[in-house]
């Protein structure tokens, strides 16, 4: 059992999962199990918190074939691709309120499979970027302004933490981020030509950053320091960087093909059609807004490298630092592109697997705020595990080796989410 803490994974321990819950965890036989539990041999296996996607958007982003507006059948398939990953809890962290909102209380309402999901509503930002309907524009730093708009996010689409975007200066940020709080809601904000400067979290008391790269400045260990005094969380995406170079596809090739968490589920013709081009190809669409924004400030090698050499310096420096992956943007696939983090925090960043793991679960789960509800295997918490085959703490990869997945103590059947 790896617990999601950090605490060194215990060999030889009974799981029991009742009316939804962890009800107990030891050693083999040391449970009083009910006469008519069904058993699992979980011999050779690993059981661990099913994972958490801290950075999504539901039915696609900005520029896709799939994009823009209500369109449920995406959707519907992404929250298929994230369960047979063993994806259990995602944060939509902008979109269309109404498809995310309702995404979400479709799956509540257990209407349609899916992991927990937390949203963000819509972008707040100062002018239009991507589609319409992303964004909530804030033309004033006015505080009744602000009010009217955060009181719509919380109200109608039970948002707890908004989003800012790209183009939100430091004069609206702080006020927003002040109407937010006194009303008992949270502020996460891209890292963008406006905004993208650690210390804009001391200005305006931000509370977390949704990426962990373009960023205008090198980060240092003293602006680590000093997010941790502050207590602002940072949000990983550095699998961005793995495929919007196309760095993945030069690394391995066609990742696509034979890849279980990408082809048992999709479409057919949309994996054919994803092998029809190179990585670098379906970049491009994106490539016209970071060139806008970050052309003349550094490469996309230095982005990368940045993103990696951060990531580092915080988890080192022991700030709360939690995964996500932006996916659908750029040829990241939902569920997949979780582990594809993983697998890059441990094997190109340097960080430990049950490090890794952490951020991955219990980590995430502070950040959204449902640690009390999920992220770790403790006694009382919701029966959200992933089980796979061999041991992720000596080899990250074996996360994606999956046997079973439980969301809210429910098994999973996973084959009727393969096509």
């Amino acid at each position: 059992v790896i617990d999601g803490l950090g605490n060194r994974p215990a060999t030889g321990q009974d799981v029991l999962i009742a009316d939804g819950k962890i009800q107990g965890v030891g050693r083999s036989g040391s449970l009083d199990v009910p006469a008519d539990a069904r058993v699992i041999d979980g011999d050779g296996l690993t059981v661990m918190p099913g994972l958490t996607d801290a950075h999504i958007h539901l039915s696609s982003g900005w520029r896709g074939p799939n994009d823009n507006g209500n369109r449920p059948v995406y959707v519907k398939w992404q929250l298929m691709n994230f369960l047979y990953a063993g994806v259990t809890q995602v944060y939509d962290i902008g979109n269309i309120p109404d498809v995310a909102g309702d995404t979400r209380d479709m799956v509540e309402a257990g209407i349609w499979m899916g992991p927990d999901i937390k949203i963000a509503g819509t972008y707040f930002e100062t002018a239009e970027v991507g589609a319409p309907g992303y964004a909530t524009l804030l033309p004033t730093n006015d505080p009744s302004h602000l009010g009217g708009k955060l009181d719509s996010m919380k109200n109608v689409y039970k948002v707890e933490m908004v989003k800012c975007h790209a183009g939100t200066n430091i004069q609206v940020l702080r006020a927003l981020v002040a109407a937010a709080h006194e009303r008992g809601m949270r502020v996460v904000c891209d890292l963008w030509q406006n905004n993208g400067d650690p210390w804009i979290a001391k200005v305006t008391k931000l509370d977390g950053y949704a990426h962990n790269m373009f960023m205008t400045t090198t980060p240092t260990l003293n602006d680590a320091a000093m997010l941790k005094e502050l207590g602002t969380f940072i949000i990983s995406t550095t699998v961005m960087m793995d495929t919007i170079g196309g760095y993945r596809v030069e690394t391995d090739g066609d990742f696509l093909t034979g890849n279980p968490l990408i082809e048992d589920v999709n479409p057919p013709h949309w994996v054919a059609q994803a092998l029809g081009q190179e990585g670098t190809d379906s970049a491009n669409r994106y490539m016209g807004v970071f060139d806008a924004l970050f052309g003349d400030q550094r490469t996309l090698d230095q982005f990368r490298s940045d993103a990696f050499a951060w990531t580092k310096i915080l988890v080192d420096n022991g700030n709360l630092v939690g995964v996500g992956t932006d996916t659908p943007y750029l040829n990241n696939w939902s569920g997949e592109s979780l582990h594809r983090e993983l697998e890059l925090w441990v094997n190109d960043i340097g960080i430990s697997p049950l490090r890794t793991i952490q951020s991955a679960t219990s980590e995430n789960a502070k950040i959204l705020k449902v640690d009390d509800r999920t992220g770790s295997i403790q006694v009382g918490l919701e029966g959200d595990l992933l089980v796979v085959e061999g041991n992720p703490a000596r080899d990250i990869s074996d996360t994606r080796n999956i046997r079973y997945v439980f969301n809210n103590g429910k098994l999973v059947d996973r084959e009727s989410l393969t096509h």
